[in-house]
């Protein structure tokens, strides 16, 4: 499978790479109808997605799933699954051309067969707004009335996430949890009781847990002691530690903007030098000031306006100071106890 392109195509795929949570939100999110004639004893059977055109493109769906049906028969139904965080027009001939590539491959694979398989595609959608482009390549056809009736209607299956009240995302919590991420990522504020469904959603210890909160850490507009509270409330027994894993990930992204904004200011002072010393002193120097700029932002975050000593004596901080008050920021009680923390061994 390719690496996935965004932080979104990382969590779906995720979601859906264990066969359970794979199976319940198919469940969840198929036609009733369809749903009935499904093998309940049988998981859904990851099948690879990944083809090659013409022109030797390479083009990767999100999900291809092969599903057994309860009554035995010997016909498979394909179950095509794409996320969408955006509006995008051409969707439903991107669903053809992803369909059109399953049955050639099932042809050119020599399986006997003169019968194609069913596929049923399924777009989820948790971009900003409502889907308001066209579900099906006839709705892109431009024809009249006269002619539609020869016409296919290639459709898929639309569920909205946007549409959907939270509680009845999937009747799973980790699905729900999953898709409730990726349905308020673009909110500009989360409401608590939506944190929480999102922290307590996942199995305690899992890997799919450690994945969400990091997708939220990254991807969502919280403070710590947003994350904090939640994680008090939905895993007490284990917020410290989980706190302790995503300020990892909260450093490693102050860091990053931080050292990059701080590189770019060097970089610049260093060729204004014109001498390789001056870069070299130029990169050093704006990389002390980016880390700077990242541990005072999370003090703030924290513990609210600093005193004028805190931010001086963090601007003059060494590089090992910096990083332990970085780490200790997230779970410390108090200002004096981050700067009271020691330096990393």
């Amino acid at each position: 499978m390719s690496v996935p392109a965004t932080p979104h195509d990382a969590l779906f795929r995720a979601l859906v790479s264990n066969p359970a949570r794979a199976g319940a939100l198919l469940a969840d999110y198929l036609p009733r109808e369809v749903v009935d004639l499904l093998d309940p004893d049988t998981p859904p059977e990851a099948v690879e997605g990944s083809f090659v055109d013409a022109e030797g493109a390479k083009t990767q769906c999100d999900a291809l799933f092969r599903v057994r049906l309860r009554t035995g028969h010997e016909a498979r139904i394909y179950v095509l699954l794409e996320h969408k965080s955006y509006l995008d027009g051409t969707a439903p001939l991107q669903m053809l051309k992803y369909m059109v590539a399953i049955w050639l491959r099932e042809i050119e694979g020599g399986t006997g067969r003169d019968r194609l398989p069913a596929i049923i595609p399924l777009v989820l959608y948790h971009g900003p707004g409502r889907w308001t482009v066209p579900r099906s390549v006839m709705e892109m056809i431009d024809a009249p009335e006269e002619v539609k009736p020869f016409l296919r209607n290639f459709a898929y299956v639309l569920h909205d996430l946007g549409e959907i009240v939270p509680l009845r995302l999937s009747r799973t919590p980790e699905v729900r949890a999953g898709l409730l991420a990726l349905r308020v990522v673009h909110f500009d504020e989360i409401p608590s009781d939506l944190l929480d469904l999102m922290t307590g959603g996942a199995v305690a210890g899992s890997e799919f847990e450690a994945h969400i909160l990091r997708y939220i850490v990254e991807r969502m507009n919280l403070t710590p002691p947003m994350l904090e509270a939640s994680l008090r409330r939905t895993k007490p027994d284990r917020w410290e530690a989980l706190m302790g894993t995503v300020a990892e990930a909260w450093i490693e992204q102050g860091k990053a903007e931080g050292i990059e904004q701080g590189l770019a200011r060097g970089i610049e002072k260093g060729l204004a030098d014109g001498r390789a010393e001056g870069r070299e002193e130029g990169r050093q120097e704006g990389r002390a000031e980016g880390q700077a700029g990242i541990v005072l932002r999370l003090l703030e975050l924290r513990f609210g306006v600093l005193p004028d000593a805190v931010r001086d004596r963090v601007r003059g901080a060494s590089a090992a100071e910096l990083e332990a008050w970085a780490e200790a920021v997230l779970v410390a009680a108090s200002l004096d106890e981050v700067l009271a923390a020691s330096s990393p061994r």
